[in-house]
């Protein structure tokens, strides 16, 4: 599935490049490209939910990352999906470690994504990634409806949501977050999560610089 919605992906952004195209067929390109991506992340998130599920862990690589940079290009491709939303990063302190630079760029994209799908559209979603000592801190904020407390226990599990009902507009399959406990978890982290209706949510997540 994967290699066909990546060619679909590779041949509509090839199409976007084109400076001879009307208003509509961007517009449709854009949806279809749009479409596409969103179908690529639900096989990803299957593929991921599987391993886990059957291996008990996903499995990452190690090697020389510098967060700061894997969160920032994260963000900056977000910003570009979603040009009609202000996302503002923050970086501090050292960000180098030893971390699988893919997953945290999915730990990232579906941290925000989320934050994004359940935040006023004209509202700021904040992304914070601080270096210590031992260990780097990424915080991802935004405003809107609280996590209830009822569902805050069960937020990590499988087919979840972090608000109301099924999202109809999205077609996500409820994996995203999941996805990050199981990211985290594999690099020996901790994520929390606080959310409010006045201070909005937050989610932090702690990783250690070496496994």
């Amino acid at each position: 599935m994967r290699n066909p919605l990546s060619a679909i992906l590779l041949g509509v952004r090839q199409l976007l490049r084109r400076e001879d195209l009307d208003a509509r067929t961007v517009k449709s390109l854009e949806r279809l490209h749009s479409s596409t991506e969103r179908a690529v992340r639900m096989v990803r998130d299957l593929l991921d939910f599987t391993q886990a599920r059957l291996g008990g862990r996903l499995k990452i690589e190690r090697e020389p990352v510098n967060v700061h940079e894997v969160v920032r290009a994260a963000v900056e491709e977000l910003q570009a999906t979603h040009p009609e939303r202000e996302l503002r990063l923050e970086t501090r302190g050292d960000g180098q470690g030893e971390w699988d630079g893919d997953r945290l760029a999915q730990l990232v994209g579906n941290l925000v994504g989320n934050a994004l799908k359940y935040s006023p559209a004209n509202s700021v979603v904040t992304v914070r990634n601080q270096g210590g000592p031992e260990d780097v801190r990424l915080e991802v904020h935004n405003l809107g409806e609280p996590i209830s407390a009822e569902a805050l226990p069960r937020l990590f599990q499988p087919l979840q949501r972090a608000v109301g009902g099924p999202d109809k507009t999205s077609r996500s399959v409820g994996l995203g977050l999941y996805i990050v406990d199981q990211i985290v978890r594999a690099h020996a982290g901790s994520i929390q999560v606080n959310s409010t209706a006045r201070e909005g949510t937050l989610f932090a997540v702690r990783l250690p610089r070496e496994g």
